[in-house]
């Protein structure tokens, strides 16, 4: 279980900065009225790829004992949720152009 929170606790520092730039890049192209390229979409299906990766080590520890507050357990619930959603509307969004960058 060690192994688990430790690659969580990664998990979680890679997701704060992937999202932080995503987002500064997102808003970036949006002011430029610019569509954003393969390489924007690829980042963005990876982190929410990696947050979908996140939720499981956090069901894996739940499964094994170690219970967060309920506070984060509402908060990966809901992220892991959007995720999927991301992640299955990404023909939808990605064709959206600038405004689907938002």
């Amino acid at each position: 279980m060690a192994t688990v929170l430790q690659l969580k606790d990664l998990f979680t520092v890679w997701l704060a900065a992937g999202n932080a730039l995503a987002a500064v890049w997102a808003l970036i192209l949006y002011f430029l009225k610019r569509s954003p390229n393969r390489l924007f979409w690829q980042a963005t299906v990876f982190l929410q790829v990696l947050m979908l990766v996140q939720v499981a080590l956090g069901v894996t520890l739940i499964v094994g004992g170690l219970f967060p507050n309920s506070g984060h357990l509402l908060y990966g619930v809901l992220n892991g949720l959007l995720a999927l959603v991301r992640v299955g509307w990404y023909t939808r969004i990605s064709a959206a152009g600038p405004q689907g960058t938002l």
